[in-house]
């Protein structure tokens, strides 16, 4: 059931109105609705009768031929009326949705899990069908089903995307982090409705958010520079807005072992035209996690306020997140202990770390964004953000020494302040030449970040330990430590980007073509504010991409494109720790296949990444030195399912299949081997069902699987592949009057033990089961 509320307007206006209010994809021609006039739809009641309701005394009727989709017919002859003999000839239907605008999110596909389109960018919202690369958007409706709380819960429904840290429960300083396409991509570069640097540190609550975008591949025409990793692909966030029909939410949650939650979701739209709009979120968690020891504590409170006019429309978020995570989950080090085999993984539900550890950030943001139309074919648009975050940290690092699991923790405090501000500005316009349609845009864009960072307070204790029984150590003293850490370094990020894509023989082929100049100019300072290294680097990265659609709902494309993110730090242990490197590029070449069956939808592709790859070694007195020298090669095939493959019956996964290959390593020593953290076979089968027998039910279930990783590039070290089932069941009736989702889920179901993701030696453990209820009415 959903609550509407779409007064009488014209028809194709009431239309879209239901399409953005169910997601549903609603075929029509424009003849079907010329001058017709919808009835009002007030009140709960399903997308279907709504529907109904609608077009109630329109003589226009609907055919709904799967769960969200349905086409618009017109009883008409070829001269206007019904046929004397009672038989109706109807229009030539196109069946297509909504056209994809560059404000509004896409509208969902047939199912509601994934949206029609995604944002590329500085390119703007595109349709999956006309994207030249592999990108999958994740939609609200999937997160509420699914009970996600922050990025990491949503990508999981993703083959070609791991997760290495969950921000939630982790002491790791980048928060939720990932590997797409066997490389790094860590929170700091996730995108804010295409923006970087905004996006709140270390956790992203997905709860408040429209929808999750994953681009797979370097991305750096579209989103140019990004600090911590966008080599193997980006993810946007794209912020609720307000819907025409009105918004009164309230869930109530519980995790365990004793984990409770409440969230207030609220939207309305005000004015003659319901041009303005407000949306309102407020989440707050707290309570014990399923590991033994630790809690965490998590609230939230955004404001969306937006405008949409006749040739302007505008927005601005706000958001503040307060996140702390006690006795954190930390990663295990093997890259100093190449001489042993991995051990076995701990006990998920096991304590391993001190009850003094802890992990929290504040983070507050603030985007602006605006686009007016010159004309129907021009646009200029633009915005400005900023964020600011404050993090501490106490935990320690493990180094594991035997196979028996001894190790030694090594403590830290870690102070962390910083500062982002970003802005955009551009042009975009169609025009034709000939026969050519282009679709250009040039974008002007500024990154600004400063960092605050205390790097002095690493390993200012250590104590034995081991992670299969950990002893309980008194908690050390902070005395003398300061809060206020130095400036660690400054970052100054303008770019220039123009693209145009061309459209030939009425939109069968689209090329892309489009050249990004870049510059990235570092300041690293010394702890008394004078400059210990800085460098001053341009970068210019084209990209191509092209689309040919030799028959209807298939879509073959390819792509050249590269990346560009900040170079790698020397990390902690390393004789010169602390080191910044130059800027890192990749490239990109792929090709892959999309068709479109109605209402379920495959996509296949191939791609080949390089990039220069980081490496320890020995040098004659014996010391670790960390260098980048050599080069990765991923070569990968992917197969992506999203859909119903039938009336109640939804698939959502695929299968990735990577090659990581070391070459140019120095001296040869590690060519051919398989690079570090890079799983040869991932994938994520999901299933839901909406038997008939029981109505509102909806049963599902979802498969993880992952091969083998190596944690060294000498390969001696392996951790084992891994297998986690979850379940899950929601049933949607009313209560009082209003409607009602009662939902339940069990995540690692067979409470399997397992490390779960590597990085330059560091190993993760996966999530011990978790069990997740909620309960949502709509007012």
């Amino acid at each position: 059931m959903i609550t509407f509320d779409i007064p009488a307007q014209p028809l194709s206006s009431a239309v879209n109105a239901f399409i953005r209010t169910t997601g549903w994809e609603v075929g029509f021609t424009s003849q079907a609705v010329a001058g017709k006039r919808s009835a009002p739809v007030r009140g709960a009641m399903t997308a279907a009768q709504a529907l109904h309701t609608l077009l109630a005394g329109t003589g226009v009727s609907a055919q709904i031929s799967g769960r969200s989709t349905a086409a618009l017919v017109a009883p008409v002859t070829a001269n206007g009326l019904a046929g004397v003999d009672g038989a109706l000839a109807l229009d030539t239907i196109n069946v297509e949705g909504a056209a994809i605008n560059n404000w509004d999110a896409p509208p969902s596909y047939a199912g509601g899990q994934v949206a029609t389109g995604a944002k590329l960018g500085m390119l703007g919202n595109i349709s999956i069908m006309d994207a030249p690369f592999n990108v999958t958007s994740y939609t609200s409706q999937l997160m509420r089903d699914q009970q996600a709380v922050t990025v990491a819960d949503v990508v999981a429904n993703d083959p070609s995307v791991r997760v290495y840290t969950n921000g939630l429960g982790s002491s790791a300083g980048v928060g939720d982090s990932f590997n797409i396409r066997g490389f790094s991509v860590g929170n700091y570069s996730v995108l804010l409705d295409g923006y970087g640097g905004i996006a709140p540190d270390r956790v992203i609550p997905v709860e408040t958010m429209e929808s999750v975008e994953i681009l797979k591949g370097p991305n750096a025409l579209l989103n140019g520079y990004t600090q911590y990793g966008s080599l193997g692909g980006a993810i946007n966030v794209v912020p609720k807005r307000a819907t025409d029909a009105p918004i009164t939410r309230l869930t109530t949650s519980y995790i365990s072992d004793g984990q409770f939650g409440t969230q207030i979701d609220y939207g309305r739209r005000f004015g003659a035209q319901k041009e303005w709009g407000v949306r309102v979120n407020g989440v707050f968690r707290d309570g014990d996690t399923a590991i033994d020891g630790q809690s965490a504590k998590l609230g939230v409170g955004t404001l969306a306020l937006d405008y949409r006019g006749q040739d302007l429309r505008a927005s601005l978020d706000v958001g503040y997140i307060d996140q702390k995570t006690y006795v954190p989950t930390g990663s295990a080090g093997f890259g100093f202990a190449s001489d042993i085999a991995i051990p076995k993984a701990p006990d998920l539900s096991k304590q391993i770390y001190q009850n003094w550890e802890y992990a929290g950030t504040k983070s507050a943001y603030t985007l602006a964004k605006f686009e007016y139309d010159l004309s129907p074919a021009w646009t200029v648009y633009g915005g400005a953000g900023y964020r600011y975050s404050d993090q501490k940290i106490l935990s320690t690092d493990i180094y594991v020494t035997d196979t028996a699991g001894n190790a030694t923790a090594t403590a830290y405090y870690s102070p962390i302040q910083g500062q982002s501000a970003s802005a955009q500005t551009g042009i975009r316009g169609e025009f034709e030449t000939g026969t050519v349609g282009h679709k250009v845009n040039l974008n002007a864009s500024y990154l600004f970040q400063t960092l605050n960072q205390e790097s002095n307070y690493y390993g200012f204790t250590s104590f034995d330990t081991n992670i299969y029984n950990a002893p309980t150590v008194a908690a050390p003293s902070l005395a003398g430590f300061s809060n206020s850490p130095p400036r660690y370094w400054d970052i100054n990020a303008p770019a220039l980007t123009l693209a145009d894509t061309m459209s030939f023989l009425d939109g069968r082929i689209l090329f892309t073509a489009g050249v990004r100049y870049q510059r990235i100019k570092v300041d690293v300072f010394n702890p008394d504010g004078s400059i210990s290294q800085a460098y001053d680097k341009e970068a210019v990265t084209p990209a191509f991409g092209i689309v040919v659609k030799p028959i209807e709902r298939m879509s073959i494309y390819a792509n050249y494109i590269e990346g560009l993110q900040q170079g790698p730090v020397a990390w902690a242990g390393t004789a010169n720790a602390g080191e910044v490197f130059p800027p890192i590029m990749t490239e990109q070449v792929e090709a892959g296949i999309k068709y479109d069956f109605g209402a379920f939808t495959a996509t296949a592709s191939i791609f080949q990444i390089t990039k220069p790859s980081s490496i320890i070694t020995t040098d004659a007195s014996g010391a670790s030195i960390f260098s980048v020298n050599g080069e990765q090669r991923n070569r990968g095939l992917e197969l992506n399912l999203f859909g119903e493959v039938t009336t109640g019956l939804r698939l959502l996964g695929g299968v990735a299949y990577t090659e990581g290959t070391l070459t140019q390593t120095n001296d040869g020593l590690y060519d051919g081997n398989t690079a570090v953290g890079v799983p040869r076979w991932q994938a994520n089968i999901g299933i839901e069902w909406d038997p008939k027998f029981v109505e509102g039910l909806t049963l599902s279930g979802r498969m993880i699987s992952t091969s083998s990783q190596y944690v060294d590039q000498a390969n001696t070290q392996q951790i084992p592949s891994w297998l986690r089932f979850d379940l899950g069941t929601q049933y949607k009736t009313v209560a009082f009057g209003n409607p009602l989702v009662l939902r339940a889920a069990v995540e690692n179901v067979l409470d399997t033990n397992y490390w779960s993701a590597v990085s330059d030696g560091w190993v993760t453990m996966g999530t011990p089961r978790t069990f997740k209820l909620s309960a949502t009415m709509d007012f």
